[in-house]
């Protein structure tokens, strides 16, 4: 869907004279989206009919008073309202190009505008994150909140009368008491053609696996009780299930018979055992198997992927074609077991530009501090190289450090870093530079600065000799973006000192941020 802000002009909607009572009560209705450009050629189709070629005159549009509101155009009697001289087809396409919040709250324009929202095209998002914090916070009743979240999807699912619908977006924490519901809103969305689905069903905290809300797979697989015929899925192009049971032959299902689908994204589903991605003509682009710890088994045949996510335990995994393969995220388990992780994408390392690895280095490991890592295969297209490491203190990560060398055209290293609760004191380990022309930009997340973190940022500042930003959070990666980013700071002090000492060691032209 094109942005709005690239392609639209914003017209307010309120009076010319701006200081009335109705323009202040409704000043949340901010904008509706015209074109700018001088002239400018569409095909809208709208319930089957094809407008083509409406051609939009370049508008210099004056504040809009409202529609139909004597009190608003008081100041003004003789301006018109422009937006409410289009047709009704055209205004619900420029409804779809906000958020669904947006498009309810232009109800208040008049009483035409309250009957044209619910032809809304565009994303039914239903998300509600201040709530979800708040519940996780032990601030709200989970129990009163989700009787409130499922009460309004399905009075908007009841309002509308759109014919198709572009993105279909549930998050919040569900299980399969609420199947009844959810199923519901399943229906409804496939029964409008929709193109991206979405259910985010993580929990405030941990939740029992068989408690996990049940995809409705006998509404898609069985074909004597199936609801849906396989032309009502064929226009899905995205499909994200998390926290969601969901089978390896139901996504199989899915992407035999959704010939547009370019991204599957599931998490946390314990049903997930073996899955066959497996066909010349798949347009899929992006996979995403996130912590299904169940998965024995995935085999890959895909032309058109372009990237690869796999967080699982060890398996059998086959990457038999990819040829248009460029970012992998892969967790590797222990540190030892990367070469085993990798094998299967021996043949497309050296075509990868982004390359995200999961790995713990065990503190009881009796060689963890000098361990030798073997020599990596060079990597001359990569250009973002990330870590995300569960170690401790005594631990080290200079031996991974020949990974890095590999990439000579390596442009941004990350690194995130989950701690135990051990902190051993070590000496520093020296290491000699390797210099890298290319490497712009260093993040760390969760430095503490202790000897695994302070030894590897000195060896990257040294090497990187045309360095432009080292960025450092003290943060713990797993707080980050959540309302205790900020909560405890003063245990960050230290941390924060030692970054500030980097300062002196950066090259000409470089800078730190210490967030």
């Amino acid at each position: 869907m094109m942005s709005s802000s690239s392609a639209f002009h914003r017209g307010f909607l309120k009076c010319r004279g701006g200081a009335c009572s109705v323009c202040r009560q409704r000043a949340s209705i901010r904008s509706v989206a015209l074109p700018t450009s001088s002239r400018r050629e569409f095909e809208i189709e709208i319930d089957s009919t094809r407008y083509s070629k409406i051609v939009l005159m370049e508008m210099t549009l004056p504040p809009l008073p409202l529609p139909s509101d004597d009190k608003c155009n008081r100041n003004d009697e003789g301006s018109k309202d422009q937006i409410s001289q289009l047709p009704d087809e055209l205004i619900v396409s420029i409804l779809s190009f906000m958020t669904l919040k947006e498009a309810v709250r232009t109800s208040v324009l008049s009483h035409r505008w309250k009957q044209l929202w619910p032809f809304f095209t565009g994303s039914l998002d239903f998300d509600d994150p201040d709530t979800f914090w708040a519940i996780a916070d032990r601030k709200k009743k989970m129990k009163g909140e989700r009787r409130k979240f499922v009460k309004r999807v399905n009075h908007v699912l009841k309002l509308h009368q759109g014919s198709n619908i572009d993105q279909f977006r549930v998050c919040f924490e569900f299980d399969n008491h609420h199947k009844h519901h959810i199923d519901g809103w399943i229906d409804s969305a496939i029964s409008k053609g929709v193109k991206g689905l979405e259910l985010d069903f993580t929990p405030t905290e941990a939740c029992e696996k068989q408690m996990l809300y049940t995809f409705p797979h006998e509404r898609f697989i069985s074909i004597k009780s199936s609801v849906f015929g396989v032309s009502c899925i064929k226009s899905l192009t995205s499909l994200t299930l998390i926290y969601v049971r969901v089978t390896g032959e139901l996504l199989e299902h899915f992407v035999s018979n959704c010939p547009l689908l370019e991204r599957l994204h599931v998490a946390y589903s314990e049903d997930l055992v073996t899955l066959k991605i497996c066909s010349s003509s798949l347009r899929l682009k992006h996979l995403n198997i996130i912590r299904c710890w169940e998965l024995k088994r995935i085999e890959i045949f895909a032309p058109n992927l372009e990237s690869f996510g796999l967080v699982a335990r060890a398996m059998e995994m086959y990457v038999n074609y990819a040829p248009r393969l460029l970012d992998v995220h892969v967790y590797v388990g222990a540190y030892d077991y990367l070469n085993y992780a990798l094998c299967p994408l021996s043949s497309y390392l050296s075509q990868l530009q982004s390359l995200t690895l999961d790995f713990y280095i065990a503190p009881i490991s009796p060689h963890s501090q000098n361990m030798e890592f073997p020599k990596f295969q060079t990597l001359p297209k990569l250009k973002y190289l990330k870590w995300r490491v569960s170690t401790g203190d005594g631990m080290s990560l200079i031996s991974f450090i020949s990974m890095i060398e590999a990439a000579p055209f390596l442009q941004k290293f990350s690194l995130e870093l989950f701690w135990d609760k051990s902190r051993r004191e070590r000496e520093l380990r020296k290491v000699m530079k390797y210099p890298n022309e290319h490497l712009k930009e260093v993040e760390i997340t969760g430095f503490v600065g202790r000897a695994i973190d302070i030894e590897l940022t000195v060896y990257l500042l040294e090497s990187a000799i045309k360095l432009e930003k080292l960025v450092i959070n003290p943060r713990s990666p797993a707080l980050v973006g959540t309302p205790w980013e900020f909560v405890r700071v003063e245990e960050n002090e230290g941390a924060i000192e030692c970054a500030k000492q980097f300062k002196k060691n950066l090259p000409i032209g470089a800078e730190l941020f210490i967030l």
